[in-house]
C-alpha cells in the first residue's frame, strides 16, 4: 500500500508556533531545515514564508562549536522567561558594556550580538528607544541620559553584579572585563 502525505497550508499562527517548537527542542541551522521540518509535521511553507516568519518571531542565529543555529529571542508564552533569559544570555554573551550620553555600546562574542539585541527589544525596557545589532556588537539607543544610568545599572544587575560582571563606573560607563574578554 502506498501511502501519500498531504501538506495543508499552514495558518500563520500554526506554522510560527511549530517553527518556535523546532527551534526549541533542537538545533535548526537554516531555513531550509525548518521548511523539511514543518513538511514532515504536515504543514506547507516556501522559504519565503519562512524567512518572514523568522523575522516575525525574532529568531536569532547564533555561534555554537557546530556553526550557527537559530534561536528563539524569548519565550513567547511566559513574560517572566524574557527576563530570566535576558540574564542568562547576557552572562554567557556579553563580554563588556559602556555608556557614553546616552548610546550603549554591548560588546558580545561572535555571532551573539542579534540575540542580546532581540533580547534588550523584547524586554520593553522603558528607557530603550532601540537597537542596532551587528556581529558581535548591539548599539543600544536610550531615551535620555538619566535612562542611561537606569538601563546600565538595570543591566548590571541583570548580569549578577558580580566581578565577572559589568560595573559601574561613573553611572554612565560599564565594563565587564573582570575576568571575561
Amino acid at each position: 500500500m502506498n501511502v501519500t502525505s498531504v501538506l495543508v497550508p499552514a495558518a500563520k499562527a500554526e506554522r510560527q508556533k511549530a517553527i518556535l517548537d523546532l527551534v526549541r527542542d533542537r538545533k535548526v541551522r537554516t531555513q531550509d531545515e525548518i521548511v523539511a521540518a514543518l513538511h514532515r509535521r504536515g504543514l506547507d511553507a516556501t522559504q519565503a514564508t519562512v524567512s518572514r516568519d523568522v523575522r516575525e518571531l525574532g529568531l536569532a542565529r547564533v555561534h555554537d562549536p557546530d556553526g550557527l543555529r537559530y534561536v528563539a529571542a524569548a519565550d513567547t508564552d511566559e513574560p517572566s522567561s524574557v527576563s530570566t533569559r535576558l540574564r542568562a544570555v547576557l552572562r554567557e554573551h556579553v563580554r563588556s558594556m559602556e555608556f557614553v550620553e546616552h548610546i550603549g555600546i554591548v560588546h558580545t562574542r561572535p555571532s551573539s550580538a542579534p540575540l542580546v539585541a532581540a533580547l534588550i527589544d523584547s524586554a520593553h525596557f522603558e528607557e530603550v528607544a532601540g537597537t542596532v545589532a551587528g556581529d558581535d556588537t548591539v548599539l543600544v539607543v536610550v531615551r535620555s541620559r538619566p535612562g542611561a544610568r537606569r538601563l546600565a545599572e538595570r543591566l548590571r544587575d541583570a548580569m549578577g553584579g558580580g566581578p565577572t560582571a559589568a560595573r559601574a563606573l561613573d553611572g554612565n560607563h560599564l565594563s565587564g572585563h573582570g575576568g571575561v574578554r
